[in-house]
């Protein structure tokens, strides 16, 4: 969507519709974002009305999807992540086209993406210390609660 936390996180709190739910999940990335920017999402986010958990990707949510085929232990630009995802190994197609189009290949591949993120997330991880985490996703952290189920 190419939106800020902010953004997202002010239409979960301004609209009726969006904030109908038990618990709700914001899903965002670092991109160009200032650290400022981030910690008061976080910041807003944690003292709303609302259960809302963020789920956050650093530098963008393809370190999550990389995760799928193999551990991510340096930090990469975007561009980096969609040249690499492009590969033979992995999409095989220019990824940054179809972005999003094949998650199917993903699917068996999710109990390794859980292992390499495991790897440099912990449910103890605090706002001022992810946003400076690079490479860092917690996605991993709450897979079982959105989908109900430890299979993978």
């Amino acid at each position: 969507m190419a939106r800020s936390g902010m953004a997202l996180l002010h239409d979960v709190l301004e609209d009726p519709k969006l904030n109908k739910q038990n618990k709700i999940y914001l899903v965002f990335d670092h991109d160009e974002h200032t650290p400022q920017e981030l910690l008061e999402c976080f910041d807003q986010a944690k003292k709303s009305r609302y259960d809302i958990t963020i789920l956050f990707s650093n530098i963008c949510f393809e370190v999550w999807i990389l995760m799928h085929f193999e551990p991510v232990t340096a930090a990469y630009t975007r561009k980096q992540l969609f040249a690499k995802l492009s590969g033979e190994k992995y999409f095989n197609e220019e990824y940054s086209r179809n972005k999003g189009q094949k998650i199917n290949i993903l699917c068996d591949r999710i109990s390794t993406a859980v292992k390499n993120a495991n790897r440099i997330s912990s449910p103890s991880d605090e706002s001022t210390k992810i946003i400076k985490k690079d490479p860092y996703t917690n996605v991993n952290l709450y897979l079982k609660d959105i989908f109900q189920t430890e299979q993978y």
